[in-house]
């Protein structure tokens, strides 16, 4: 059997999604064996056939017997994650049998609705997001609220869906969200500083053009360099700091290991920051108590909201527009997705 078959197979499979079972493969039984021996594709469980490497999370969850959900499944798609180990889940039917065991995977016994969407090694991007949520600690799924109003593989419909299909214990996720900011880092201070009594508003303009990515209790302007981001504009930020101190606010900036290890001192900072301004009166006004936020059972948390608090505003869409990263991982998203859906196709 010559090389150009192998290589066919190889790119059938890759041009599908990534993973097809065997009924649709148009190759022989021979081809297929010749082809796995030779490393043109693997075989991840019998009669499932994919390009993936054995690390890839979707391999995982083939071996396993499922389809990868959760965190796991949106990181493929370029949501914001602050977890530093992504927790590997696999959606299964509930009737599922024969399922492999694989250390530090969680099997989900899913419903008929979300096994009848998505694709071969995915689920819908719907179901992941309500799982990711549930699954997060509560800033964490604050953060992924806030991706997903960014992301164009949501609509306001898309939304609204997820958020109807959360226990009405977790439905208040919604309200501490901000489509305005702009980073994983941005969400998750932001949610640290409400929790703690803070008014904040995020992406507040200066008179150079920039944004300030945080404004805490109106005088402390919030930056957050995620090396990633700010490696190559040091002159830039540094004028932006220029133009928050002639605006009146005290400049504090903080990178994502400090906001990761160090927010007792971040916390300090900030209150002593907002007193020297406003006074000791006003260093802490309550918007959003922190009792409203518990944890539950399983889940690491709990937000209960009556229907009343509940509007629009919590689905829409930025104001401004995406940042060039998110424009990539949009773009890239769209790509994996277009994949995905040609596989689908074939089954």
């Amino acid at each position: 059997m010559n090389q150009s078959t192998l290589q066919s197979v190889h790119q059938y499979v890759l041009d599908n999604g990534g993973a097809l079972p065997r009924r649709d493969l148009p190759f022989s039984s021979r081809t297929l064996t010749r082809a796995v021996r030779s490393g043109a594709v693997r075989r991840a469980r019998r009669g499932w056939y994919t390009t993936f490497t054995e690390a890839d999370p979707r391999f995982v969850a083939l071996r396993v017997g499922g389809r990868l959900t959760g965190i796991a499944a949106l990181v493929l798609l370029g949501a914001w994650t602050w977890q530093t180990d992504i927790p590997l889940a696999v959606s299964v039917p509930r009737n599922a049998a024969r399922l492999r065991r694989a250390p530090g995977v969680r099997v989900v016994h899913d419903r008929q609705h979300v096994v009848d969407r998505g694709d071969h090694t995915v689920v819908d991007a719907r179901d992941a997001l309500r799982r990711a949520l549930l699954d997060s600690s509560f800033e964490a799924a604050v953060a992924l609220w806030d991706w997903a109003r960014r992301s164009s593989l949501y609509s306001v419909d898309d939304l609204r869906e997820v958020l109807d299909s959360l226990p009405a214990d977790a439905r208040g996720v919604a309200t501490w969200s901000d489509a305005e900011s702009q980073s994983v880092l941005e969400s998750v201070a932001r949610v640290r500083y409400i929790a703690d009594g803070h008014h904040v508003e995020a992406q507040v303009a200066v008179s150079t053009g920039q944004s300030i990515d945080l404004v805490v209790d109106g005088v402390v302007a919030v930056e957050l360099d995620g090396r990633e981001f700010h490696q190559s504009t040091f002159e830039a930020d540094r004028t932006k700091d220029l133009a928050i101190a002639i605006d009146g606010k005290m400049p504090l900036r903080m990178s994502s290991t400090m906001v990761r290890h160090a927010w007792d001192q971040i916390r300090l900072a900030t209150t002593r920051a907002v007193q020297r301004h406003l006074g000791d009166s006003t260093a802490a006004i309550g918007v959003r108590p922190l009792r409203r936020v518990r944890p539950r059972g399983r889940r690491p948390w709990r937000c209960r909201v009556s229907p009343a608090a509940m509007d629009e505003a919590h689905l829409a869409a930025p104001r401004g527009r995406l940042t060039s990263s998110e424009v990539r991982a949009q773009r890239d998203a769209d790509a994996m997705s277009s994949l995905a859906r040609a596989g689908r196709a074939c089954s």
